[in-house]
This record gives C-alpha cells, structure tokens and sequence, in this order.
C-alpha cells in the first residue's frame, strides 16, 4: 500500500522526547519510500521555519495524514486541522484531555472535568479543556499512546479508543565494555558509578531533581567509592564525587550510562521514558518509582527495580543493593539490553505506526 504525504508536528524543532519520536519516524518512514516532514512551533537550531498552531492546516497536503505529537497551544493547534483531515494523535503526556498540566499529580480531577479553582493555576482550565475535547470529536482522530496507563487514563476522559504503541530506538548490535566506556571519561575501572539523568537536571521537578542530592548522600554515607553523575541542567559543576554535567549530547549521555552501573530514575510522573530506553539500550539497569508506563519497560527484578512511589527511603535502599552488587549489575544489565531490544527497537515502532497509518 501507497501511503500519502504525513505531516509531523511537534512543538519543538530539536530537542524533547515528543520531537525524538516524531523524528524517528519520519527518518523510519522515509527509508521506505513515504513522504514524511517535520512542521514545528519553535526553532532551535534554525534549519527550519517554525509556524505558529493556528497556522498548521495550511501546511498539510492535500490529501495527506497529519500526525500530532505535541503543542503548545492544542485548542489552536487542533482548530486549524480542516474537518475530514486523517489525523494521527499521539500522546505523549497527559495535556490533551487536561487544563493544561502534563501529568495531574495529587490533582483531584475527575472524569467530569478538572479541579476549580485549578489548584496548579492554570488560567481557565476547565473551559481549555472542554475546547480541547471539543475538538476530539469534531475531527475524530486516531489515537495513539505508547503505553497501557496513559491508554487507559485517554480512553476515559476522551472516549476514544487508544492504540497502543510503545516508544522504540535505534538498538546497537552488541553491548560496549564497560571498561571501554570509562576509559572514554577517566573513570576508576573500580569505581562504583551511579547515573540520575533528566532535562532540567536538579530542577526538573516530575524527575525529583531536588531529591538528587539528598539520595547521593545517603547513597555516599555508606559507599565511599561511589561516584555520581547528575546530568541534564544548566552547569557544570564538581562537589567532591558528585559531578554536574548540564545537557549532553545523546551520543555522549549513552557512553556514559555505559560506564555506569545504575541509573538512579525517581520520577514522579511518566509515560514511556525514552531514558530508560536508553539505559537499556546500554545494558544498564535502571532504579525507579513504579509510576505511570514505567512498569511496562521495567521488569521488576530482572532488568532493573521497581519502588513504590514516593519512598524515598526505599528507593535508597534498593539503590544501594544493586549499586553494591556487581553480580547484579551485570545481570541485569545483559537482561536489560536483550529484553529491551527484543520489544523496544525502533524498527517494531515504525512496523507499527506503517500498520496503524494503512488503517486510515
């Protein structure tokens, strides 16, 4: 089957998960032959024009698919899609059917709509909302969400059916030493190294940026060759085995989660992180809440660890257990990787979307 043109739109040119997806995509669907380009709301690296969201219908071709991944104004955005456009939606948070806020945590929204007054301040969220959902039915969009949770939470609030799709990345044929990747940042081979990692870095507030610290330090008080990257702020900074890095290259990052020996991930809120594809990808087991579609990647035990959300205390002692034993983090590691590669490629995303694409 011929497919027509796809349009993707996100709302950044570069940078952020929602743009690596969409891009990867396009890269997938281009190999075989689709015409497929990426539209956007904020240039980054100039190598674009960005539109504004009420500009994007006059950028579809006709007859072509447009597939939204992110916005920054989604009213606007899904008002200029023309009725009968075939639309793609995937949602790679929870804004769509909310006032405004990504993921509503501790928010007492209901299926009726949200909180008022909206306890996040989100001016007008419940009339945002209603134009948002609004829109859903105007243009009867198929609906995509790379995880079960998110799925179930979308089928809810927009009474639609919800394919799911869970993320994929390039997955490397075999694993880099260890011993290679440390040799790169002059890492002790004995060292013990531990990985938090997120854009914001310390600020990023769903990731427990703020909680970073006070975790090395309980993780320091009983490992005295524990050393730890934070990576993905606004500095570089060094206080004595706690190492900042401000945002890195993903070629970078992933040599340093081969040199490490677990990913410390206290999120309190996610989807289907990219980051943990990453650190699998790696071979690196990865330590993290039990929230959202983490559960879908993690295999408790197997290829990381799983923590009821918001224990801190216990998040620093499964951290510990794993950072203490090698025997575990190789274990893990190699599972991760197999695993991860098996469900989690690239190729099977793109596989997927083709079908879903052909449906239309």
């Amino acid at each position: 089957m011929r497919l027509p043109p796809i349009v993707h739109h996100t709302g950044l040119e570069s940078s952020g998960g929602a743009t690596r997806v969409a891009q990867l995509l396009i890269d997938g669907l281009e190999l075989g032959g689709v015409d497929a380009h990426l539209t956007f709301e904020l240039a980054e690296q100039s190598e674009g024009e960005a539109i504004s969201p009420e500009d994007l219908g006059a950028h579809i071709p006709r007859g072509g698919i447009v597939h939204v991944h992110c916005t920054g104004d989604w009213p606007t955005l899904l008002g200029s899609i023309p009725t009968g456009v075939k639309t793609v939606i995937t949602l790679h948070d929870c804004e769509l059917f909310t006032g405004g806020c990504p993921y509503p945590l501790g928010c007492p929204m209901s299926e009726s709509g949200c909180a008022d007054p909206c306890p996040r301040n989100f001016p007008d969220a419940n009339a945002v909302r209603k134009r948002k959902l609004a829109e859903i039915a105007r243009l009867e969009p198929v609906l995509a969400a790379p995880s079960r949770w998110l799925a179930r939470l979308a089928k809810t609030h927009l009474l639609r059916p919800v394919k799911i799709i869970p993320n994929g990345i390039p997955w490397p044929m075999e694993r880099i030493g260890k011993a290679e990747a440390r040799k790169m940042f002059g890492i002790h081979p004995g060292a013990r190294v531990a990985l938090f990692a997120a854009h914001g870095g310390m600020n990023a507030a769903y990731k427990s940026g703020d909680a970073w610290k006070e975790i090395w330090e309980r993780l320091k008080a009983d490992m005295p060759d524990l050393v730890c990257f934070a990576v993905g702020g606004d500095r570089e900074e060094r206080r004595d085995d706690f190492i900042l890095w401000p945002y890195v290259d993903r070629g970078k990052l992933f040599m340093l989660m081969a040199a490490s020996d677990a990913l410390l991930y206290p999120t309190r809120a996610d989807n289907h992180s990219l980051v943990v594809l990453e650190a699998m990808a790696a071979g690196l087991p990865v330590v993290a809440y039990a929230v959202g579609g983490i559960p879908e990647q993690i295999v408790d035990r197997m290829t990381g660890m799983l923590v009821p959300p918001g224990d801190i205390g216990q998040f620093v002692e499964t951290s510990r257990s794993v950072l203490s034993s090698r025997s575990m983090v190789r274990q893990m590691g190699q599972e991760a990787f197999l695993s991860g590669g098996r469900k989690f490629a690239v190729e099977r995303m793109v596989g997927d979307y083709l079908r879903l694409y052909g449906s239309l």
